[in-house]
């Protein structure tokens, strides 16, 4: 049906938006249902994977399982055959540093971000380190 905008009454374009916002708002509520269900159901699915993954690191340690059939229940429930371990590690570092003049070492030193393990390739040229002591 084509309607002659330029003939259409007031009532009849308010009419018109009235129903086209009702439109969008139904629409808005369908799509955030959406959302919500699939948020759900990766929550559910991740959950049942972590539940997966303990299950057969746990039974893979204890004997329980072969190597082969935690493969496929890996790949089943899409994860890696690993454990995430905390472990504490002492490092020494022997350091080789050109100091230029006016500056000290100290603050060439301080400036090195161990944790990244990066350095000011300019001062630092020789850089090896030596595990003192794992404590897992």
């Amino acid at each position: 049906m084509e309607t002659n905008i330029t003939h259409a009454t007031e009532e009849y374009l308010r009419n018109e938006i009235k129903q086209k916002d009702e439109r969008i708002q139904q629409l808005e509520q369908s799509h955030q249902r959406v959302v919500e269900r699939d948020f759900k159901t990766a929550a559910a699915l991740n959950a049942m994977s972590t539940s997966l993954h303990e299950w057969t690191m746990e039974n893979l340690e204890n004997g329980n399982i072969t190597e082969e059939q935690a493969v496929e229940l890996s790949e089943i429930g899409v994860f890696e055959l690993t454990k995430e371990v905390e472990a504490e590690v002492t490092v020494t570092y022997y350091l080789t540093i050109e100091v230029p003049a006016g500056e000290d070492a100290e603050s060439i030193i301080n400036d090195i971000d161990f944790e990244a393990i990066t350095y000011d390739m300019n001062h630092v040229t020789n850089v090896s380190a030596s595990v003192d002591n794992i404590d897992i």
